[in-house]
């Protein structure tokens, strides 16, 4: 085989999230020719084609188990790669993870899975967790190499015996250079927030996982004990409804615009990022608000503590600690010049470990073994 391979990537998710932009990240940038087979009606197929990046819609490829509509996403995909003769299968998160391993195993096509969190952390599913272990240990043996977006993925990955204590390798996310819009719109004047008023917030899928209605109990209650702070809320989701009805119910001054095309330009402009997400592999949020000097509070799940020096860039709170979480961000808030160093040396190591060009440089290392 040549040094660049021919790399199928196959996602189940379409839409514009964490695994789906290191799909692209790596179909994009990487030296290897790339295509990508993901499911319908998503931003990811778009940008894609913008690219000029082949894209294999696969209608029945979709998160939720189906036994019927798996079964045929899989004989879909068995045709799909003996017809392009792809030298490697890159497989990405769960599902695809599963139909895709299956489907390189019967045309004998090399195959890579990245675990962008492992299936079992998401509680939606606490009755599959069996399920989902021993079918990722069976899968393993299908796999020629298992990479993991953080230490704390390997690390759990080797204590459910899913990996050997000498299997599977660690690759962290990473972002191109950001650069807002130097004519952007400040968020004050975007959401008329008076100028000496604090802000908190994140860029976040309104979900379950992401748990944005403890960002809005957490801006309650600072603004309980008299802090001037406003909460900018980005995003949307099956929660969105839900965050809107609290912040009138309990009158938390919050702006919850939903899903803004300049969401990276406004970004900057947020003094304390908040990420009390219920599970992770390793958030491209964090590394976002990283690249420009937001200060992180974030619960201890995951990557996080990976990209997040607690103390340093941000605090890190153990996981599910509500009250610890509150006084850490009311700790920022109060401390505008802790703001500014936490967010300078933020800055300073996103630049250093956490950029695109070194991730797809490590993948490209582990295509040139196949």
């Amino acid at each position: 085989m040549s040094d660049t391979p021919h790399v199928l990537h196959v996602i189940t998710r379409s839409d514009w999230g964490g695994a789906p932009r290191i799909v692209q990240l790596l179909a994009t940038e990487s030296s290897a020719p790339s295509a990508v087979a993901c499911g319908p009606g998503g931003e990811l197929i778009d940008r894609l084609n913008e690219a000029g990046i082949p894209v294999h819609v696969q209608p029945h490829l979709k998160s939720p188990p189906d036994p019927a509509a798996d079964a045929r996403a899989l004989a879909e995909l068995i045709a799909l790669v003996r017809r392009e003769s792809f030298d490697l299968v890159h497989c990405h998160s769960t599902k695809a993870g599963a139909i895709g391993r299956i489907a390189a195993t019967i045309t004998r096509t090399p195959r890579l899975f990245t675990v962008h969190g492992w299936g079992f952390y998401n509680a939606e599913y606490d009755w599959l967790q069996p399920v989902v272990v021993n079918g990722e240990r069976l899968l393993t043996r299908l796999s020629d190499e298992v990479v993991c977006v953080s230490e704390n993925d390997l690390h759990h990955g080797r204590q459910r015996e899913i990996l050997g204590p000498a299997d599977g390798t660690v690759v962290h996310n990473g972002i191109p250079p950001l650069s807002p819009d130097p004519e952007r719109e400040p968020v004050r004047t975007a959401f008329d927030i008076d100028p000496e008023t604090t802000v908190i917030g994140a860029v976040a899928r309104l979900s379950e996982q992401k748990n944005p209605l403890a960002i809005l109990r957490v801006a309650h209650r600072l603004q309980d004990r008299g802090r001037e702070v406003t909460l900018v809320l980005i995003g949307d989701g099956p929660l969105a409804d839900d965050c809107r009805r609290y912040a009138r119910e309990h009158d938390v001054d919050a702006r919850i615009p939903g899903f803004r095309e300049d969401a990276l330009d406004l970004l900057p402009d947020i003094d304390v990022f908040l990420l009390p997400s219920r599970f992770e592999g390793l958030p491209l949020t964090v590394l976002e608000a990283m690249h420009l000097g937001v200060p992180i509070v974030a619960y201890d799940v995951g990557g996080v503590a990976e990209a997040v020096v607690d103390g340093e860039t941000g605090f890190v709170v153990p996981n599910g600690e509500f009250e610890t979480f509150v006084r850490m961000v009311d700790r920022l808030v109060g401390e505008p010049n802790r703001r500014a160093r936490f967010g300078e040396r933020a800055k300073d190591r996103a630049a250093s470990y956490f950029t695109a060009e070194r991730m797809v440089a490590e993948y490209e290392e582990l295509y040139r073994r196949f």
